[in-house]
């Protein structure tokens, strides 16, 4: 994915990911074990696939190209 996980460009992508058949259903909670690990002292847990970790590990863990944004969404932001 190419957009950030919550945009309407995300959107777009997996509904045409899933009209190919090759989108991946979205994580619920029931994917979640409820005896997951939790790193020890959080206040905010991110699930990382294995455990639940602190927000800064977690976004310390995703690759760069993750929060880039699309040209229209920076333009946006200028106004």
């Amino acid at each position: 994915m190419r957009s950030a996980p919550y945009s309407l460009a995300a959107l777009r992508e997996y509904r045409r990911r899933k009209e190919q058949g090759k989108a991946t259903p979205p994580l619920t909670l029931a994917d979640i074990p409820p005896d997951a690990p939790m790193e020890e002292g959080i206040v905010l847990g991110c699930w990382n696939g294995q455990a639940f970790v602190s927000w800064e590990r977690w976004l310390a863990s995703q690759p760069a190209e993750a929060f880039r944004v699309s040209p229209e969404e920076d333009h946006a932001r200028a106004r």
